[in-house]
């Protein structure tokens, strides 16, 4: 067995993902994740190509794709993109996967040097330290683990707010579709067996009042302005069903310190218009378990390995994110009066 003690904060896509490809290579991670077994945001996924090796290597891509709908299939028969239920993904990563739940990582572990050589684990039975060579931090966009750790974080906030919907027991027509308002801004809509889901760029009103105008009128605004999405805002029937918010994209300029890692939203986080934030981390698991098994013994060489690898698919992509050009641009154009909301 190989002898790396890996500690995982999260075990949410990604942590999930770089556990079992680890176990793969014959490591037995340990994965700690804050929320209850079988938890998960219920939220419209597409899972992009970006994606799909880590997916392919567990021989469980075609199970995702008999579950969802493909988006802007090919001649060939390959796909960009799969609408899928992100629960039907999670379950498939998740099973008979050895993960501690209900666990958060509270504190790092330090040697006389400052190296992270473990983690202070709480959970119902109180807190106890775990020692790690690596540890790996899978815990979101505002990574507590980041924090303890030191490393910087950039979060450049998009100028616009977002407002999503999603309805289960729903039957969309279209797997995807979106488009754009004369502003710049954009609205769209998700598919997959069972489920659908939507969102808009809207200005930064605040929640309470972006749901001011009803559910009966937002479900007729998102139909007017994107056709493709009427059947599915259809089966929405609660104001609860709309979500606002204010994204961010994150960048890190460095993504490790002696003993401990960064990978997938703890590292980067991009703009809703990419579709890539989910695929890209995924990516990140798959280099880092490569990385692993090709340096068993020197955790170091890991992450510099990792970084050499992954700098190049994912730093271009941060420079490019649209939401930066939005950035740039914002107010410089004006929305058609029908598509502003809420309704002047």
């Amino acid at each position: 067995m190989a002898s790396m003690r890996i500690a995982i904060a999260g075990g949410g896509m990604v942590g999930l993902m770089l556990a079992r490809l680890l176990r793969m290579r014959g490591f037995e991670p340990m994965v700690f994740e804050r929320m209850k077994g079988g938890a998960f945001i219920p939220r419209g996924y597409m899972l992009g190509y970006h994606g799909y090796p880590p997916f392919e290597e567990l021989g469980i891509l075609h199970q995702i794709r008999e579950s969802g709908w493909d988006i802007a299939p090919r001649e060939d028969g390959s796909t960009v993109a799969i609408a899928v239920n992100v629960g039907t993904v999670l379950e498939l990563l998740a099973r008979d996967l050895p993960v501690e739940y209900e666990h958060s990582v509270v504190d790092l572990v330090r040697d006389d040097t400052d190296r992270v050589v473990g983690v202070v684990v709480e959970g119902p039975d109180g807190r106890r330290e775990v020692a790690a060579d690596l540890v790996v931090a899978c815990d979101g966009m505002h990574s507590p683990v980041r924090e303890m750790a030191g490393l910087e974080a950039h979060f450049d906030p998009i100028p616009d707010g977002t407002l999503t919907w999603m309805a289960s027991g729903a039957k969309g027509s279209h797997s995807f579709a979106m488009s754009y308002f004369a502003d710049g801004g954009h609205i769209g809509t998700l598919s997959w067996p069972g489920g659908a889901a939507g969102w808009r760029s809207i200005d930064k009103v605040g929640a309470e009042a972006a749901l001011a105008p009803g559910v009966d009128a937002l479900k007729a605004m998102w139909a007017e302005l994107l056709p493709e999405s009427a059947e599915g805002v259809s089966h929405v029937t609660s104001i609860e069903q709309f979500r606002y918010n204010e994204p961010q994209l994150l960048t890190c300029p460095k993504w490790w310190i002696p003993g401990l890692l960064l990978i997938g939203d703890s590292a980067h986080f991009f703009g809703p218009e990419t579709g890539a934030s989910s695929g890209i981390g995924l990516g990140d698991a798959q280099a880092l378990a490569e990385a692993v098994r090709q340096n068993p013994e020197n955790p170091d060489a890991v992450c510099a390995s990792f970084e050499a690898w992954r700098v190049p698919a994912v730093r271009p992509l941060e420079h490019m994110d649209p939401s930066r050009e939005r950035i740039r641009s914002h107010g410089s154009m004006q929305p058609k009066p029908n598509e502003r909301w809420p309704p002047a």
